[in-house]
């Protein structure tokens, strides 16, 4: 029987008069591989910062097993110390001067004792356990040359694989992952399922990528309405899964309104039959009465039965089970008069000594669905902002159509004004009103509108994706740059945007490592190879 990590019953976590999670109870084994999915701000980064012991419930209980250790990729990263290196940052300075001074007294005889006291606090913090950090740094290409580099000094995508390096190397019982694929390419995608699934610990994660999970996940939880729901399991299970249960849920409701409209049928028979007796066929009009009198009794608890039955039925309907889709996420026809959109010609850039590209040529033609590929650090995110102007080329030029009009998606959507709120941003970009940006909102069901009066700066990456969707959605675009699209969405989101790129009419260029996402969208591929 596998060991039990934690368990919690009857809990509870709500954020002012905003209810997260209403009486939920779970419990986590250490052979069990969690996705954990669900609408975006339905509660999983609380889920799990609530189980790495950052946030404390309102009220249930939660037990943990004895010494229990865990490990936490933030979906946010924040420095504690930014001064430290990257070799300081993920081999812990506790474990490695621990290591160091085992290996001075086992050279000494007379420390032999001090050894053993070392050796059992270095076993209790966990030291065997951890994976070698050779094979790690390998896996997530972290070079040994970037090693003294301050933490500070990194870029996001670094970080995150620092971040993400740490957590694997200190293996422990427990590990959570929010958005962990992000900042990733494909092989180390599949460096990073192949060492989840040799892990003998448990892990939550939660991520945006379908095949991924598919790969890692033994088990699901799906959060809805402050509710969770487990599933044994892979993404495709669930999927399964919720078409069956949706199909009992249709023919449940069908059954209702088919026995509602019987009922219905049935009281105006009865009633008319009530009001329109036959006459008396015979002289004997009292026996008749009698007859008459019992028959009447007769419909009358009939009636009120089937009444009874009724009320109850409409005082607790099962409402139509078919889950709602987001159907106002369009794009407007902004059609393209020429067939070529956009030329580059012997396009360079470098930075420093980094050469991203050199003498790239290509073009964009009316209808193209183009994935970017190539290592980190190849030139991707920099090609798409030098081609939506934004970033200016070293050598070589970029010419567009007259009616060329493009949008950018950028990674990690930076390029919103960050000291603004959403409702100063599209009153000023759109001329759209507080009425009309809750319209739209919730047309594209993309927001939600308390958010409107917090600045950019202070709402989450997924909140503020969502809000830069819907800007781009009205800037009605032809060419649509998109860096990373499908990081920070939710799946309900992500397959609505799916869909309107596939009705899109204009031309596509995404820098993506999404495996669902490039199967579906991408037709061309252009191969961006790092020097």
């Amino acid at each position: 029987m596998s060991r039990l990590l934690i368990q919690f019953s009857h809990l509870f976590k709500s954020f002012g008069t905003l209810s997260l999670f209403e009486d939920i109870s779970f419990s986590i084994n250490e052979d069990e591989v969690f996705a954990l999915i669900g609408e975006n701000g339905a509660g999983k980064t609380t889920l799990l910062q609530l189980l790495a012991g950052i946030t404390q419930a309102d009220s249930g209980d939660f037990s943990t097993a004895s010494n229990l250790s865990i490990g936490f990729l933030q979906q946010e990263i924040t420095l504690d110390d930014p001064s430290v290196s990257i070799r300081e940052f993920i081999e812990g300075s506790s474990l490695s001067d621990l290591e160091k001074e085992m290996a001075i007294c086992l050279e000494d005889p007379s420390r032999l004792l001090e050894w053993a006291e070392l050796h059992e606090r270095y076993e209790r913090l966990g030291g065997y356990h951890r994976t070698p950090i050779e094979q790690v740094l390998k896996g997530l290409k972290i070079e040994s040359n970037m090693l003294d580099l301050k933490m500070l000094s990194l870029s996001s995508g670094q970080r995150v694989r620092a971040y993400l390096a740490k957590a694997l190397i200190d293996n422990p019982d427990l590990l959570l992952l929010d958005e962990p694929t992000n900042h990733l390419d494909q092989e180390m995608i599949k460096w990073l399922e192949t060492t989840l699934k040799k892990r003998k610990g448990a892990c939550l994660i939660v991520s945006h990528d379908r095949k991924f999970l598919n790969t890692t996940c033994n088990r699901l939880i799906e959060i809805k309405n402050g509710n969770l729901t487990c599933y044994g399991g892979s993404y495709d299970f669930y999927l399964e899964e919720k078409k069956r249960v949706l199909e009992r849920q249709i023919k449940a409701f069908e059954a209702q309104e088919e026995e509602r409209t019987s009922l219905r049928e049935k009281i105006k028979t009865i009633t008319f039959a009530k009001r329109k007796s036959s006459p008396a066929k015979d002289r004997n009009i009292m026996a008749y009465d009698r007859r008459g009198e019992k028959h009447q009794k007769s419909l009358q608890h009939k009636l009120d039965a089937i009444k009874g039955r009724l009320k109850e039925i409409e005082s607790n309907p099962l409402s139509h089970p078919k889950p709602k889709s987001i159907t106002g996420l369009k794009f407007a026809k902004a059609p393209l008069e020429s067939s070529v959109a956009i030329e580059i010609e012997h396009a360079s850039k470098a930075y420093g000594d980094k050469i991203l590209f050199s003498d790239f040529c290509n073009r964009i033609c009316k209808g193209d669905r183009i994935l970017v590929t190539g290592p980190n650090g190849c030139g991707k995110t920099t090609l798409l902002k030098t081609i939506a102007g934004i970033t200016s080329l070293d050598k070589g030029c970029i010419r567009s159509a007259s009616t060329a009009k493009i949008a950018l998606l950028d990674q990690e959507v930076e390029l919103l004004p960050m000291d603004q709120t959403p409702l100063q941003y599209f009153e000023r970009q759109f001329n759209l009103s507080p009425q009309d940006l809750r319209r739209e909102l919730h047309k594209a069901a993309l927001g939600e509108t308390d958010l409107l009066k917090r600045t950019f700066s202070t709402l989450s990456t997924g909140q503020r994706k969502r809000t830069l969707l819907l800007a781009i959605v009205l800037e009605k675009p032809n060419i649509l740059l998109l860096d990373e699209p499908t990081n920070h969405l939710d799946f309900k989101t992500l397959e609505a945007f799916e869909k309107a790129l596939l009705e899109f009419q204009g031309a596509i260029v995404a820098v993506s490592h999404d495996a669902t996402f490039i199967e579906k969208i991408a037709t061309q591929e252009w191969n961006l190879k790092a020097d």
